[in-house]
């Protein structure tokens, strides 16, 4: 992060519905990394495959991509 500001990662299903939040919190400069075990929010196992993740910052910065989930 460049700057301090509120960060939100999200981690979705192809169809858009939310499987789990990883990161709601502000994050002062620097370089981070998380990491997901693979289960949505009541910490079921989710399905193999491929989902999409969203960073969202406070400063108006978006970016989704997709990533393979592989058991």
């Amino acid at each position: 992060m460049p700057e301090q500001t509120h960060i939100t990662f999200t981690v979705y299903h192809l169809l858009g519905q939310q499987v789990v939040r990883l990161v709601d919190q502000v994050q002062a400069v620097g370089r981070y990394e998380a990491v997901w075990n693979g289960t949505n929010i009541t910490g079921a196992g989710v399905a193999s495959g491929i989902h999409l993740y969203r960073i969202t910052s406070g400063s108006g910065y978006t970016e989704t991509n997709r990533m393979t989930l592989l058991k």
